[in-house]
């Protein structure tokens, strides 16, 4: 009786001992994945902030002298430069160097009216139920 007590008490005791092993095991592999997480996310930061801010310094900035802009009236249906100019500075500032603008068009007033009378005159022709 005593030596099967004794034996289940060492199998207890050497079950306890491998559990403690295993918690150190699961502490140090807990510590590895934080670690390799940690940096994982300093390198996505830092190659955000690169690509946010440019890997360079920036050159410092020169003031020139102002003037009144000279404006010269745009063409029928066109925009003018400095509309040009500020939508160009948007989509450089929202889409980043390698977006390209392929064309810039006013709303033609005229094509709308056109199409909205070749509309009516076509639900004109059907039946009403």
């Amino acid at each position: 009786m005593i030596s099967k007590l004794f034996l289940v008490t060492g199998a207890t005791i050497a079950a306890a001992s491998d559990a403690g092993a295993m918690e150190t095991f699961k502490d140090i592999l807990l510590i590895v994945f934080l670690t390799v997480a940690v940096v994982w996310l300093l390198i996505d930061a830092r190659r955000n902030l690169i690509a946010t801010y440019g890997g360079g310094v920036a050159p410092a900035a020169v003031a020139a002298p102002v003037s009144a802009p000279a404006t010269r009236p745009a063409p029928a249906g066109q925009p003018t430069p400095e509309i040009l100019a500020v939508i160009a500075a948007a989509v450089h500032t929202a889409l980043g160097r390698s977006a390209r603008i392929v064309s810039i068009a006013a709303d033609d007033d005229d094509a709308q009216i056109w199409a909205v009378e070749g509309r009516r005159a076509i639900y004109a022709t059907r039946k009403v139920r």
